[in-house]
């Protein structure tokens, strides 16, 4: 790669169009190299940042990522409402898992996973190389900006495992193409990086202390934990996915709640669960105690609307009572009951609405109140602004008419006997499915913090529930019941939680359950149903079966294998 073009990608930089018309002087672009780039602190902190940025753009705004995650399990769907959201049977071949390595959203994934690991070696050899001390710089503000490399690269080869199993290792941007790896070599490449990482990484200093994107112990150690939880999916061999897992008398599971006891004690720096639910998500959440790794978002700066504009009505700004923002009217709660008003009860996966008590502060219409507090977690019912009076109105099958947003999915409009109706993915409507409002919107008067909330990435309380997983699998029911319910309890009134977890009704789904609706909407839970089995195994609203462990990785896209003249091999099965 030239040196010249090399910083300008680091930086962002456009090469072509911007500067049509004007004389471009190669020269100068040869002479962007290391010893004439970096003369500040502030170059090195340029080149650190590119890695991070695409990071920041894989999380909110890579659809492919959310879409993968989300939309193939039984808390989401995307159901086709008319004419929308069929797109050629994408969503439909996601839910039914029905993908193939042609699938049109697969390549971007595979791209930007690898590309993530692509701009952060890159970045890691120019650092590594460089004499800090020529810049006023220490030795150890360089071992935390390669620890910080370390870890970001440990972070996207551990989603490429995750979503694909081995994958080639690259520890160079100058490596020729590679063939593609074991899992077992990807782990331990993996496990490599993020030890490394929790080594030279700084730890928190405050628990009030500001997010600023980058990485702290407790990040990478959250990452080395999340490795370890889900290992023993992981380490199946590529050539015989149907075998169990070859785990060398490693109890991971153990390792896991080892890394998560010492999170809570302090050993990576302090943090908690915040005492109100929706603190985490909140406007303010960039000094929030339960952060551990967060994308900053500001309004005119760095804006996270991904969500907002895939999930809510065509119209919701009226509800919102906000400026005309760009919705698609897509995603939704997998619902909860059938067209004629009754409960999917013969599924223990999915209907996720359901699966919230009717006492639970968060299962309550979104609802602004002014001075950043807000209420609430869900569009649901009429959607008419509590303060304004507007209506919603529909677009298309529901023109004119105020959007009544149902937990159902079935073309109640055109009448009929709602028990002869069908439901599944081809029969959505306008008002089809409850929707997420995980991060709030304010209303026109507090226009200028539309967007501040950042989006929390990995929060704090995931650590309580890997760790009460983890005593559950060995029988310790009783202790991993108190760790989920000291998260629960935030939820209600009073703390009055009036089902909580007790050692008699921990079972899986309940765990499952339990997964599902705290940390709804935020791209674990196909990894949460695979680690019990359920991904292939599980039933749920229009899904059923496949019994096809296969599935539980994707297949690496054809032009990916094409490009890489067929040394990167194609996920048996497919």
């Amino acid at each position: 790669m030239k040196s010249g073009y090399k910083y300008l990608l680091m930086l962002g930089g456009i090469v072509l169009p911007a500067v049509s018309g004007c004389d471009l002087d190669e020269v100068s672009y040869s002479q962007v190299t290391p010893d004439t780039f970096f003369t500040s602190r502030e170059n090195t902190y340029a080149v650190l940042a590119r890695p991070f940025t695409h990071w920041k753009h894989y999380i909110d705004q890579g659809r492919e990522r959310y879409r993968w995650w989300e939309l193939t399990t039984d808390e989401m769907c995307c159901p086709q409402r008319g004419s929308d959201f069929y797109n050629g049977g994408a969503e439909q071949q996601l839910w039914y898992h029905q993908w193939t390595p042609e699938h049109t959203y697969l390549e971007a994934l595979y791209n930007n996973t690898l590309q993530g690991v692509a701009y952060a070696l890159a970045a890691r050899e120019d650092l590594s190389a460089l004499d800090y001390s020529r810049l006023g710089m220490s030795e150890e503000e360089k071992r935390n900006q390669l620890g910080q490399l370390d870890g970001i690269i440990g972070y996207f080869y551990l989603m490429g495992l995750d979503l694909f199993g081995g994958l080639p290792i690259y520890t160079s941007s100058s490596d020729d193409v590679k063939p593609r790896s074991t899992e077992r070599e990807l782990f331990t490449h993996v496990e490599t990086l993020l030890t490394n990482a929790i080594a030279e990484l700084p730890a928190k200093a405050t628990l009030n202390e500001k997010s600023d994107g980058y990485m702290r112990k407790a990040t990478a150690a959250v990452l080395l934990a999340r490795l370890y939880f889900n290992a023993e999916k992981y380490l199946v061999d590529r050539n015989t996915p149907e075998e169990p897992a070859d785990l060398q008398g490693v109890d991971y599971f153990s390792m896991c709640e080892k890394i998560c006891q010492d999170l809570i004690d302090g050993v990576y720096g302090p943090y908690d669960v915040e005492k109100e639910w929706n603190t985490v998500f909140g406007f303010d959440n960039d000094v929030s105690e339960e952060s551990v790794w967060a994308v900053p978002c500001q309004t005119t700066y760095i804006e996270c609307d991904y969500w907002y504009r895939y999930m809510m009505p065509y119209n919701a700004h009226v509800y919102f009572n906000i400026e005309k923002h760009t919705a698609y009217n897509g995603y939704m709660l997998t619902p909860s009951l059938k067209p004629d008003g009754s409960l999917y009860s013969e599924y223990k996966l999915g209907r996720t609405a359901s699966k919230f008590n009717d006492a639970d502060l968060r299962k309550r219409p979104y609802h602004y109140l002014g001075n950043r507090q807000y209420e609430g977690m869900f569009l649901m019912g009429e959607l008419v602004n509590p303060d304004t009076g507007e209506a919603c109105v529909g677009n298309k099958s529901h023109a004119g008419k105020t959007i009544n947003l149902v937990d159902q999915v079935a073309l109640l409009s055109e009448g009929g006997d709602p028990s002869s109706l069908e439901s599944n993915m081809k029969t959505g409507e306008e008002n089809s499915g409850f929707r997420l409002v995980k991060w709030p919107v304010p209303d026109q008067n507090d226009v200028s913090i539309r967007w501040d909330p950042d989006y929390v990435y990995i929060r704090f309380a995931e650590v309580y529930y890997m760790l009460a997983e983890c005593k559950m699998r060995k029988g310790e029911k009783g202790e991993a019941a108190s760790l989920i319910n000291y998260v629960r309890a935030r939820n209600f009134t009073g703390r009055m939680d009036p089902d909580p977890v007790t050692e008699e009704n921990l079972d899986m789904y309940r765990m499952l359950d339990e997964w599902m609706i705290e940390f709804l909407g935020e791209s674990r839970r196909r990894t949460d149903l695979i680690r019990w089995d359920q991904f292939t195994e599980g039933e749920w609203w229009d899904h059923k079966p496949t019994k096809d462990k296969k599935l539980n990785r994707f297949p690496i896209p054809t032009s990916a294998i094409t490009a890489s003249g067929g040394l990167v091999e194609q996920t048996p099965g497919y």
